[in-house]
């Protein structure tokens, strides 16, 4: 089930099943009627028929393990349950370790955006400091033997971004167009105007 396929390679049996299984999940999860709580259930539930049925290696559980906490994780960047529930996945996520560089970039960003939405900077930073440190690094050698420099600046612009709307919140600062909790909740507590 890795994301690092050799071209060409196609995906067959219970493999193929289980994308498209997950795959049916998160469009039914994305759905602003289901709940947070709702999704975990169905992908939990998904994970156990996958591990029982589908896996015939140690790697595939791991592997299937890890895949449905990325999509926990990445349903709770969107959902916005309490941040206590998104540091458990991120904690969960971070437990199994991650699959491929590349995923470990994109999740490490859902959970900085999950911070940023809770007003939580200082958290946000801490995971993001060494991931942009090391893009760097590797962005510097890539330019230094003269390599393709694409998979760094792919991953470092978002992370930059983010860093900075969250030093920006470190200082106390509103990051214009951007949503947190507690914009959400004041909108929701306040009367309609009309």
């Amino acid at each position: 089930m890795s994301d690092e396929r050799e071209s060409g390679e196609e995906m067959e049996g219970e493999e193929l099943a289980f994308c498209n299984a997950s795959d049916r999940l998160l469009v039914k999860s994305l759905d602003k009627e289901r709940s947070f709580a709702e999704a975990v259930d169905d992908f939990r539930r998904l994970e156990e028929e996958f591990v029982v049925r589908g896996c015939d290696s140690d790697f595939h559980v791991l592997e299937t393990r890890r895949r449905i906490a990325e999509t926990i994780l990445t349903l709770a960047e969107v959902k916005h349950p309490p941040f206590e529930v998104c540091r458990q996945a991120w904690n969960e996520l971070v437990r199994l370790g991650f699959s491929a560089k590349d995923r470990e970039y994109v999740m490490t960003w859902f959970f900085a955006e999950c911070c940023r939405y809770d007003e939580n900077p200082e958290e946000g930073l801490a995971v993001l400091w060494p991931l942009i440190a090391e893009l760097e690094r590797g962005l510097e050698e890539a330019r230094a033997t003269q390599s393709d420099t694409e998979f760094y600046e792919y991953h470092l612009e978002p992370l930059l971004k983010l860093r900075d709307e969250l030093l920006a919140q470190q200082r106390g600062e509103q990051i214009p167009g951007k949503r947190t909790r507690r914009i959400d909740e004041a909108r929701i507590s306040a009367p309609d105007e009309d």
